[in-house]
């Protein structure tokens, strides 16, 4: 079998080390040695004495945030040497001449490309709208959503704000004499879409590949929006296949010439250069570095000059704010106990889970989140950082920058990968952790970028003033909870695996099993209950419903297991009392059977609503769901659950009424005492106080899931800090 012909090297590309290779590791390991060394030649010695860079560079980049962090003299110094070292080492390559790639942008300055202008056809949107889940968000429905997620600890305060904000400016959607450089504008993170759909108007830059152009194309002429793009020939009257055979640029061969084109495009207008192109491996930094060679001079050649646009990764190490390390502490604290037996497994394994939450840096008030994942390999991160180091020395040379955090997103690309597929699955269970679509992400993001572009107290404004240049990743961040999380969100790709196969195989089956169990039980108490009823004997109804009740009542003590393991949401001292109450009351009726050999009207009452309440619930429990069954599940407890508390209280007062404790300690005793201390009124307020909670809840719940009330008034992002 013949070896594939090795590719000739041309235009941006890794030096040649010492060996004779093009070693990506040189070069990555010796950009952060050289980044650091201006502030610290103790941090500069440890990268270059790190052996097995692959697996050892994660706490390398924590450190060098860490030294940024420390002051804004500090991260402008590891910024200006970390990009100069890296232009300076790369080499662009063309007709076998090599030069470095600033030489070559000096150097090659022909203009090769025509231009080429699609006007759309269709009507501009005039409505924020975010989708998610099935839905369209707007108005007061995405206000909700927004709300509901900066509680939750999937955003910051800062990013729930930005969208409210997107959300109200209804004049910040007209994008008409607005004007976006994409850098890989079919990107499926990228905001090309929805940017049309606003009416912008679209330098898109991608590889010259018809099916990428024909699809570039379609989506400009359904959209309000103006694409423009590069092409190798005139435009002249050439059909849009036609255009797609000869659009695109290279820009790894041709870094130079797109410089040169995109400077001859609307010089007299403001350009948002945004860098959504990717790839995998080394090729990423080579595509990181031949972007930043250009939008480096764009910024500093361009008449007006341009706003700059990127998308951050959570799984980095980035500064943030004390609220989101208190809140990563306090999940933390507040684990499900499957985790904390996850941890204890992996603890002696390559998988180690560790805490999220650390230090402020020293003299600082300002904590650092690592949240890398050392698996996606340090060229991945040299890549991000060179864009971090643009971002805030553009910044702080006047420009604009929206560099805002995008959260874990099941992108086709992603999810076809199956381990990554399994551990977004189980993801979830590490709150608050959210996986989004691609759709939602796309538009969050999308809006983020508006917010940035014309909110002038926003981060990315250079006007407004910084703690920290590093603060500049830290505002507007919408990471998917990575922050906040218990543990480094990179540690728990593993569990998160576990957790779902676990959850598919094991316990997903286990709790059909359970729920449409208990379904049969209480349908037979129910079942026997009615039919005694029709009998109308009046005698003998505990006789006969007693021995099958008490069992499956028995058998809710799982559900504070499944609370404390956290298989369910539900509270475990809430479960508890719940399960107790019940379990009291059918222990006293089967301690004191012979009361209740008539029957007693409180006690059909209760045995009416308990077996009602949970043959609904247990089914809405269950895989099936319904319309139906949601509106039983949500509205028949506004009747039964008051019915029951009634029953319960008449029936254990005529428990007491009617025997006498056949052991001392035994459970009739112990509600005798209650009643000695405070008599029915002690008991009707115990039970009343119960109920209210309960009650209350169950309200809320139905307003949430039915509508209600919420869903006629506004709801604004709340201002308190988490």
């Amino acid at each position: 079998m013949s070896k594939k012909p090795v590719r000739k090297p041309d235009g941006v590309e890794f030096p040649v080390d010492d060996k004779g290779e093009r070693s990506t590791t040189a070069v990555n390991q010796g950009t952060f040695e050289a980044a650091v060394r201006p502030v610290s030649s103790e941090a500069a010695e440890s990268v270059k004495k790190q052996r097995g860079w692959r697996f050892g560079y994660a706490r390398h980049v924590v450190n060098q945030v860490k030294l940024s962090a420390e002051s804004p003299k500090n991260a402008y110094a590891i910024a200006e040497a970390g990009e100069q070292h890296l232009h300076n080492k790369f080499r662009f390559i063309r007709n076998d001449t090599e030069t470095s790639v600033p030489e070559a942008m000096a150097k090659y300055t022909d203009s090769i490309y025509k231009t080429a202008v699609i006007k759309g056809n269709g009507s501009r949107v005039t409505e924020y709208r975010v989708p998610y889940k099935g839905k369209d968000l707007t108005g007061i429905e995405l206000s909700a959503q927004i709300e509901q997620w900066v509680r939750n600890g999937v955003v910051e305060l800062s990013c729930g704000s930005s969208l409210q904000k997107v959300s109200e400016q209804a004049k910040w959607l007209d994008l008409s004499g607005s004007y976006f450089v994409l850098f890989g504008a079919a990107s499926a993170m990228g905001p090309y879409p929805l940017l049309m759909s606003l009416g912008a108007n679209v330098i898109a830059l991608d590889l010259n590949r018809k099916p990428i152009w024909d699809s570039l194309i379609k989506q400009a002429r359904a959209s309000a929006g103006t694409l423009i793009f590069p092409v190798s020939e005139n435009q002249g009257s050439k059909t849009d296949e036609q255009l797609a055979e000869i659009a695109g640029c290279d820009l790894l061969s041709k870094t130079p010439e797109v410089r040169t084109w995109l400077l001859e495009q609307y010089p007299e207008k403001r350009l948002v250069l945004g860098a959504y192109a990717y790839l995998d491996g080394p090729l990423f930094v080579k595509l990181s570095v031949a972007m930043d060679a250009i939008i480096k001079e764009m910024v500093a050649k361009r008449k007006v000059k341009p706003s700059l646009a990127y998308l951050c990764t959570p799984t980095d190490a980035h500064v943030v704010p004390s609220t989101a390390m208190a809140a990563a502490k306090s999940n933390y604290n507040r684990q499900p106990m499957w985790q904390k037996l996850c941890a204890g497994l992996l603890q002696f394994t390559s998988f180690k889970m560790a805490p999220n939450f650390q230090k402020p840096v020293e003299g600082t008030d300002l904590s650092v989140c690592d949240a890398i994942v050392p698996e996606q390999g340090p060229n991945y991160i040299l890549a991000k950082r060179l864009q971090h180091w643009r971002a805030i020395l553009s910044r702080r040379d006047g420009c604009i920058v929206s560099t805002n955090i995008a959260p874990s997103t099941a992108t086709k690309s992603v999810v076809s990968n199956r381990s990554f597929a399994l551990a977004y699955k189980g993801m979830h269970h590490f709150k608050p952790v959210e996986v989004f679509e691609q759709e939602t992400s796309n538009a969050v993001m999308t809006g983020l970028l508006l917010a940035d572009l014309n909110d002038e107290t926003s981060a990315s404004n250079p006007k407004k003033e910084l703690v920290n240049p590093m603060c500049l990743f830290s505002d507007n961040s919408f990471h998917g909870g990575a922050w906040r999380c218990g543990y480094k969100f990179g540690r728990v790709g593993t569990p998160s695996v576990l957790a779902a196969v676990f959850l598919m195989f094991i316990i997903t089956p286990y709790m059909v099993m359970y729920n449409y169990g208990q379904v049969a039980g209480w349908a037979a108490s129910l079942y026997t209950l009615l039919k005694h009823e029709i009998e109308g004997t009046g005698t003998g109804l505990w006789a006969k419903i007693g021995e099958n009740l008490t069992v499956f009542q028995m058998l809710a003590w799982m559900e504070v297991l499944h609370a404390l393991l956290g298989i369910t949401k539900s509270g475990v001292m809430t479960t508890f009392i719940q399960v107790l109450s019940r379990v009291f009351v059918v222990s006293v009726m089967n301690e004191t059977k012979g009361a209740f050999t008539n029957d007693v009207v409180w006690t059909r009452m209760m045995l009416f609503a308990w077996s009602l309440t949970e043959v609904v619930r247990y089914s809405y429990y269950g895989p099936v769901q319904s319309k139906v069954l949601t509106w039983l599940r949500y509205t028949l407890f506004i009747v039964l659950y008051p019915m029951g508390v009634a029953g319960e209280i008449g029936t254990l007062n005529h428990a007491v009424a009617n025997s006498q404790p056949t052991s001392e300690y035994s459970y009739l005793w112990a509600i005798q005492q209650v009643f000695k201390v405070g008599g029915l009124p002690l008991l009707i307020g115990v039970y009343v106080v119960g109920l209210s909670g309960l009650y209350s809840h169950m309200l809320a719940q139905r307003s949430r899931v039915l509508g209600g009330k919420r869903n006629k008034a506004r709801v604004s992002v709340t201002k308190k800090e988490q």
